[in-house]
């Protein structure tokens, strides 16, 4: 019955994932390697950006126009040159892209109104800027890192805030085109910036099935073979190789303990593995395959497990339904 609640509770992750602004989005392919700047999937758009820049014309992501001056929710506010995110205060912001920590500001408080706040700016190697902005105040983590930063994609950047011109928690997230001394906001959504259309947080799963989802039966001193599988419901291609970033199966409750199950092939004591494939995109299913070894004295355990991108984020555990598998040691063989 556990099992059976799990899988449930994982579909459902699915769905709600894989449904992130379909209601307004076109079936139009992805052009370019971003992903949404958190982790949230339930988090959703209430405004993006202006292609108009006349005063009282708003032309939004759809290529739908309004004359007039009044807020499009979900879809644009006249003369917005970005992407408002609501969330709740001091949530956690990942960076969209790749890339070097340029500038940032922190000593706003965290729900100071004013015409300045909170922000980090990233610099990447396409020659755009990405700016996250609002953020909570550096004394309460809302800026993690400063100037000359290098971070992966996916990486935490900082926390959520109504710092600056703010009338609720959010984040305002742009893409800024160099040019020159310029820097000019361009629209993600437009122009379908991310890695998957529609845009998806960086790193999310859902259990697709294992060897046996029901319990292990090994005899204590020996070793047998499980291996579970996984779809790639986030944004970025998940890869068994390079530090960091790399996505591996590592044990969980409490994250990273050692295993007394662990087998010949784990890389250390809390590592089971990485994915059996070198290359996971998007949509992809992914195989991870590892020895339990009887360690422990006789006896029923539990071993619980969750994905990470390693020295990025682990992953959503609760929302992965929770992987775990249920063991028995016995004194003979099974």
């Amino acid at each position: 019955m556990t099992r059976m609640l799990r899988a449930a509770r994982l579909l459902a992750a699915s769905l709600l994932a894989g449904g992130l602004w379909l209601a307004t989005a076109a079936a139009v392919a992805a052009t370019d390697d971003y992903t949404l700047p958190f982790y949230d999937p339930n988090v959703s758009m209430s405004y993006g950006m202006d292609r108009d820049p006349r005063a009282g014309v708003q032309l939004d992501y759809t290529g739908t126009r309004w004359w007039d001056s009044a807020p499009h929710w979900g879809r644009v506010y006249d003369n917005h040159t970005g992407l408002d995110f609501p969330m709740a205060l001091r949530s956690d912001v990942a960076a969209a892209k790749s890339g070097i920590v340029i500038d940032v500001e922190g000593g706003f408080g965290t729900q100071q109104f004013g015409n300045f706040g909170n922000f980090v700016r990233m610099s990447h190697a396409d020659g755009r800027h990405t700016l996250y902005y609002h953020l909570a105040s550096a004394a309460e983590g809302g800026i993690l890192h400063g100037p000359g930063k290098t971070l992966i994609a996916g990486a935490m950047v900082g926390r959520s805030g109504c710092s600056g011109l703010c009338w609720g928690a959010h984040l305002h997230f742009e893409v800024l085109r160099i040019d020159g001394q310029l820097s000019i906001p361009i629209d993600p959504m437009a122009l379908r910036l991310w890695t998957t259309w529609p845009g998806r947080v960086p790193f999310l799963a859902a259990y697709v099935r294992e060897s046996n989802a029901g319990t292990e039966v090994v005899k204590r001193g020996a070793t047998i073979t499980h291996w579970v599988e996984f779809r790639n419901i986030g944004g970025r291609t998940w890869r068994n190789t390079g530090s960091p970033g790399r996505i591996a199966l590592l044990t969980w409750d409490p994250p990273a303990h050692a295993s007394p199950f662990q087998a010949a092939d784990w890389s250390d004591a809390a590592n089971a593995t990485t994915a059996d494939q070198a290359a996971v995109a998007p949509d992809g299913v992914g195989r991870f395959t590892f020895g339990i070894r009887g360690g422990p004295p006789p006896g029923s355990y539990v071993e619980t497990f969750n994905l990470v991108s390693i020295s990025t984020r682990w992953f959503d555990h609760d929302r992965l339904g929770g992987f775990y598998i249920p063991i028995v040691v016995s004194s003979f063989d099974p």
